[in-house]
Order: structure tokens, then sequence, then C-alpha cells
């Protein structure tokens, strides 16, 4: 073959060949370079750093540095960078998720906004921010942040969060309303000048809508704030993690009209948290049940993995599954349940206490906690249960299966506390043959049954009830200690 022959034969190839774009070392490089300022008490930072790092990263072309110290050190450390010269040199944005209110040092906090206003280096406050350095003297920091906060309301709830300007940028793709997981609103007491509102949240306590997201302007210094993220379920979600992304963008101009990232500030893409994956440094941040502190002579055990169905019994087949760490008790018109079904635990329980979270997600048809009893047959269902049954959400009360019916009624307390529609927060204590529940922080029902010798030792039971229609049950965390102290551990101070 002679040489033309063989170039002419290289072109045809080369053509037929798909186009094949080369990253450059230039284009994967992060277009921008961040600092975290994290630390102090009252939130969660150990986990709450890598949610901000990770999760905007995914969004959008950004490294960063962390800063994290003093939570041991409660409302009064002072961050060791802000002492340093020029501190925010070499960043584009800085975000301060500090919670450091008593510090009185006027001039160390007017340093802080003397830097940003020097260096014109634009800053993201993330919720106690807002409340750092409130002791101190001066306007200077909440001048800088755009509002002023002191408080926040007593009571921690789903926020129902209303978008007030769906054509900025900032606010595309962000939801009419959205229901935050959980939260802790902060009570706005002053909106400075320059300060746009971007969503507010109502406030049955003030009676008064309370902005929740911002912009501000202040000595050529943009500003984004938000009040949302005091609990890392909220954090984690992508309407708070889109949102912060969005923000940080318009902070360096660097956010189109559309609400997307300027040409090459795309982030690495979605995918799960460090934490999440198996062997990393902290379990999932949803899992509240894991975040519980028991008391020192219990020996909390998981009973649920969050990957398989090692340690239960069901149809695991049929009716539950697994879920991103959740475990879904589900049906279909088709397939609905005649007899109520249970998955079960292997082992049986006595005098426990048991820590979980309940969803129910389609239907209205109540679940509950089986306990105190044993798996029974009926009408050709071989999981079903027999004892004790402690009912979520659509029903809170007690109910003996398949002996005495209903045994306790929600006097209004469950009902009360239900996050409808959400994740619920609950607790059961069941020693000798009293019951105590707790839900969303409150004890909701302290029963004793008058026929001790029915409360015997038996399996946990997540129940799907019988139905005729679609429904879905979630459930996650399911921690318990046997032979517990008799006191509750999840209900507020």
């Amino acid at each position: 073959m002679n040489l033309f022959f063989r170039r002419v034969c290289a072109a045809i190839l080369l053509a037929a060949l798909p186009c094949i774009h080369v990253v450059s070392a230039e284009d994967a490089k992060p277009k921008l370079k961040g600092l975290i300022v994290a630390g102090g008490c009252c939130h969660d930072y150990p986990r709450q750093k890598l949610i901000i790092s990770e999760g905007l990263s995914q969004r959008i072309s950004i490294e960063w540095d962390i800063v994290h110290e003093g939570d041991d050190k409660g409302k009064l450390h002072k961050v060791s960078v802000y002492g340093k010269p020029n501190w925010s040199e070499g960043y584009d944005v800085i975000v301060h998720n500090e919670c450091f209110g008593g510090i009185e040092d006027v001039a160390f906090v007017e340093g802080l906004v003397n830097e940003h206003k020097r260096s014109g280096v634009p800053a993201v406050f993330v919720h106690c921010s807002m409340h750092s350095y409130r002791a101190a003297q001066t306007d200077e920091w909440r001048k800088l942040i755009g509002v002023t906060s002191r408080r926040h309301e007593r009571s921690k709830r789903s926020l129902e969060v209303r978008n007030l300007a769906s054509d900025n940028p900032i606010m595309a793709g962000f939801p009419k309303t959205w229901k935050t997981p959980n939260g802790e609103l902060y009570v706005i007491e002053n909106i400075w000048p320059n300060c746009t509102p971007l969503a507010a949240a109502y406030s049955p306590e003030t009676k008064a809508d309370q902005p929740c997201i911002w912009i501000n302007n202040y000595e050529n210094v943009r500003i984004f704030g938000t009040t949302l993220g005091h609990h890392n379920e909220t954090m984690i979600a992508d309407e708070w993690l889109d949102t912060v992304s969005r923000g940080v963008l318009w902070t360096v101009n660097k956010l189109s009209a559309d609400g997307k990232p300027a040409d090459g500030y795309v982030g690495t893409g979605k995918a799960p948290f460090s934490f999440e994956n198996e062997g990393g440094p902290s379990p999932k941040v949803a899992d509240w049940s894991k975040s519980i502190k028991f008391p020192a002579g219990e020996k909390p055990t998981a009973l649920f993995n969050g990957k398989d169905f090692a340690g239960w019994e069901g149809h695991t087949d049929k009716y539950f599954s697994i879920k991103e760490g959740a475990i879904i008790a589900k049906n279909s018109a088709e397939n609905a349940p005649k007899v109520s079904t249970y998955l079960l635990t292997e082992k049986k329980y006595r005098n426990f206490r048991l820590v979980y979270e309940g969803k129910l997600a389609k239907s209205k048809m109540h679940s509950g906690i089986a306990i105190w009893g044993k798996k029974f047959e009926k009408n050709d269902e071989p999981n079903s249960y027999q004892g004790h049954l402690v009912m979520f959400p659509s029903n809170w009360g007690f109910y003996d299966l398949y002996r005495r019916n209903s045994i306790y009624r929600d006097d209004g307390r469950a009902k009360k506390q239900d996050r409808v529609g959400d994740w619920n927060r609950m607790e059961i204590l069941a020693i000798g043959n009293r019951i105590r529940f707790a839900v969303n922080g409150k004890e909701v029902a302290d029963w004793e049954d008058p026929k001790p010798e029915l409360c015997t030792e038996g399996p946990i039971g997540l129940q799907l009830h019988s139905n005729k229609v679609p429904q879905e049950v979630q459930f996650r965390g399911l921690i318990l200690s046997e032979n517990p102290e008799d006191r509750l551990i999840t209900v507020d101070k």
C-alpha cells in the first residue's frame, strides 16, 4: 500500500469516528475557591461542613478550604483565621456557618466586617451565623448580613417556605412552597437597606412572615443569606443545596439569568456524600435516630443496618423493600393485603426503648409498631401479629391485635404533634406493663396495661395495614436498647 493510499484511508477512518472532546487539566480544575468557617455551639458542624463543601462542589465548580474550630468552647470562641491580616485574600467567597453569639469584642467583630469591605470578597451566611456576635454592641455584622435576628421560635417544626421572588435567578427552580423536613425559624427584627427578601415562612408565635432567604449589598459586598439550616436533613435536601449554590454563584457574578451556572462553572454532578458510603466517617445524615444520645448504662443497637433485611422476616419479596436507608412498606391496588402484614425481627424483646422515624407517604391508612406479642397466621397470611400495636400517624393510639382491639385512644396530644405526610420522630419506652410514647419531642401517651399477663416478650413488627388501595409507609432509624432507664430521652427539656 503506497503512502498516498494509506493517508486517504486514515482520513476516511478518522472522519467516521465520533467527535471526542478532550477535557484539559485547566477545564477540570475548579474555577472558584471558597472558605468555609464552621464551629460553635448547638449544631452538627462535623457533618454540616461536609454537606456544604461536598454538596456545593457537586453543583458548582468550586474547591474549599475549611476552618472548623471552637465546638468545645460554646459561644465565646474567636476563630483563629480572623486574627490573620488580609485573611480573605485568595478566596472568591466566604461561607460563614459559625455560632459564637457570646462574643462582646466590638473591635473583633467590626474587624471581620472591615475585611470583607476591604477585599470586596462576598459572603454567604447560614443559619446561626445570623446570631453570632449578637452580644457585641455594634450593628456592623448585621448590616453586612442584611438582617438583624437575635432569637428563634421556641419550637422546632417543619416550615412552609414560600418563594417570594420566582423571577430572581437564585429562586429559579425553587418550588412555590417548600415544606422543610425540619426547621428552626429565626425571628427577623430588622431588614437593613439594600437587603431583598427572596423567601419567607410564617411564624405562629409572632403572627408574621419571617424572611428566611435573602440577598444584600453592603459597601459593594454581595451577600446571600438564609436562616434555614439548623437540621442536617434540611441542609442535605436538594431544595437547600440547589438554592445556596445559586446564591454562591450570584455573589460572584457567575449565575445566568435562567438560574444556571455560567459556562464553565458547573460542578462535578450529584453523588452520595462521603458519610453515606460504607466505611465513611459518619452515618447517613437523615438518620435522626443515630443522633440520639442514649443513657450511659444502655447499649443502643440498630435493628436495621440500612442495607438489607438481616435479622428480619416477612414479605421482603412482595411488600417490603429498602431504598436510601429506609424500609419501604408498600402495596398496589392489585396486591393490597387483605390482612395486615408485618416485617418482624427474628429476636424477641420485653423491656426496651425504641427510637425511630416513620412517614405515611401514600394513603390515609395508619401503620404502627407491634410489640409484646407473637407472629400470627390469619386468613392465610403467615406474617400477621397478635399483641400490642403502637399506632401512627393517621390514627394515633394503642391497639391489642386479635384480642381486645382498641386499648388506648389519643387524647389529642399525638395528633397535634403529627407532621402530616412527613417524617415523624418517635420513641417507644416499653417497661413492665407501661408504654410511654413520644412524638417529635413531646410525650403524647403514658399508659399502663391492666392485664400485665398479656405484656410478654415478642418480636418487633412493622405494620403494613390491610387495605384495598395503594399505600406506602416508610421506616428508618430503629435504634433499640434493652432494659432501659425509666425516662424518655427524646422529649424537649
